[in-house]
């Protein structure tokens, strides 16, 4: 969960060999997972800090003693170092942390007739601690990220512990066996260290992989699938993963009929994190979106300003007006435009310009008593719509810069003169698209990215077939 920085960057994005091009990668550089390692330290401190110890009993000579009610009260963080290890994971290696535990005590002394029993208080300070972990990350067989604690080793260089009340000649015989219990409870393979990184990893380290979002819902009617297409790979200054990238109609998920372009190649590992999004993820949207009509729309007088559609009119701005030859042939009503896309809108991505092209017919209808229409227009229309892009808020946002369109007459029961065409396109086409693509736009893509993960100084650049994302980023959790 929100507790593992090192594991939630490590389970935003965790490849090898792949057989299919990806629709989006990853790059997850060293300076990410030196910072992800410092929150997970500050969480383990967190997380030890206050744990309670189990009681110890035992005997040294004469002396029997019980220690009990012990808790950690403080943790002292450590230097740390992360590295990756080729087709494995990551190590992770801390030197120098410090433990400071405070618990009871109470023995029997027993020697011949003398008999002696007290109590008291003692505080451990354990000083030196190394530790090192192995965290093997993979790929279950739905496409999600894997990760496992192996391996884990720890050592106590030294532990020195004062006791409070009782008799100090008692406490000098078992004082050291007690310090290399404390040392092997703290210590160890199984210790309360090793303990607490294994659940950290395996335990709250999977929560997080949960939250993932491998599959996301877009509108209620599209699947954007973001699964792994292979394991993670491991380089000596970043990790990488290959993600499918694609967007299917949520009740029948097929692929797509064409494959992704090849992504752009990068070698910058200056940013924590790299994120490659192809243009191929948003026209799986609108081959989908083609394939179930669902680029297809009634436009009619609420969508524009008022009275545009109308066929007669006092003022000089309705459409009856405009091309007479339709006030004529039917006063008194209003015109729908049946507009649908007859080939998938295909966006492309080249030298910092990012472009979609559309291709459809606007069909026009008037109004007839008793809710009939009768057909006599087909226009086809074109366009090339250049759009600007932005990261905001761990998604991608667009908006339209230029929006030519062009028209031709299809098919016509009536004279349609330029003056015409030129009226529909700027007065009705434009006056729709133009803010129904803006309010597409500004809905923003998501991005595989867990809430508790933040992108700060962001960079987006435009290439070919490429959208590349480099950033830093900020653990909220």
């Amino acid at each position: 969960m929100q507790q593992v920085c090192l594991l939630t960057v490590v389970s935003l994005f965790v490849t090898s060999a792949q057989c299919k091009t990806p629709g989006l990668q990853t790059r997850i550089t060293d300076r990410a997972l030196e910072y992800a390692t410092e929150v997970a330290l500050d969480i383990l401190s967190k997380q030890v800090t206050g744990q309670q110890i189990p009681d110890q009993h035992g005997q040294s000579g004469d002396v029997k003693f019980d220690i009990t009610g012990m808790n950690v009260k403080q943790f002292t963080k450590p230097s740390s170092r992360v590295s990756l290890i080729q087709n494995v994971g990551l190590s992770w290696s801390t030197s120098g942390t410090g433990l400071a535990i405070h618990g009871d005590f109470k023995y029997k002394y027993r020697k011949g007739i003398i008999k002696i029993s007290d109590h008291g208080s003692f505080d451990l300070k354990a000083n030196g601690i190394n530790f090192q972990i192995k965290i093997e990350i993979g790929m279950d067989g739905t496409g999600r990220p894997t990760m496992k604690a192996v391996g884990c080793s720890c050592n106590v260089g030294s532990a020195d512990i004062k006791f409070h009340g009782g008799a100090a000649w008692i406490y000098n015989l078992f004082s050291g066996q007690l310090e290399n219990k404390l040392k092997d409870m703290v210590g160890g393979g199984n210790g309360l260290l090793c303990k607490q990184l294994n659940t950290l990893i395996d335990v709250n380290g999977m929560k997080s992989l949960q939250k993932l979002p491998v599959t996301v819902q877009i509108a209620k009617r599209f699947l954007l699938d973001y699964r792994f297409l292979s394991k993670p790979s491991f380089q000596t200054k970043f990790m990488e993963t290959y993600h499918k990238g694609e967007v299917y109609w949520n009740a029948v998920p097929v692929d797509a009929p064409f494959a992704a372009p090849p992504l752009l190649k990068s070698s910058d590992t200056s940013r924590m994190m790299y994120i490659w999004l192809s243009d191929y993820v948003f026209n799986t949207m609108s081959y989908n979106a083609l394939k179930y009509n669902q680029l297809q729309y009634n436009v009619t007088n609420k969508d524009l300003p008022s009275g545009v559609l109308n066929t007669t009119c006092p003022q000089s701005t309705c459409i009856g007006k405009i091309i007479k030859a339709i006030g004529t042939k039917f006063p008194n009503t209003t015109v729908m435009l049946y507009m649908k896309s007859t080939s998938m809108p295909n966006m492309t991505a080249q030298n910092g310009s990012t472009v979609v092209n559309a291709s459809g017919d606007i069909v026009f209808f008037a109004q007839q008593p008793g809710g009939k229409y009768t057909y006599f227009l087909t226009l086809s229309a074109t366009m090339s719509t250049t759009i600007s892009l932005m990261i905001q808020n761990e998604k991608v946002f667009a908006k339209v810069l230029k929006l030519p369109i062009s028209v031709t007459v299809k098919d016509s029961k009536i004279p349609v003169s330029p003056e015409g065409l030129n009226f529909i396109v700027k007065g009705i086409v434009s006056v729709f698209v133009e803010p129904k693509l803006n309010e597409l736009g500004a809905a923003g893509f998501p991005l595989p990215v867990i809430n508790s993960v933040h992108f700060t100084n962001t960079q987006l650049t435009v290439a070919k077939d490429t959208l590349l994302i480099a950033t830093d980023l900020k653990y909220s959790g």
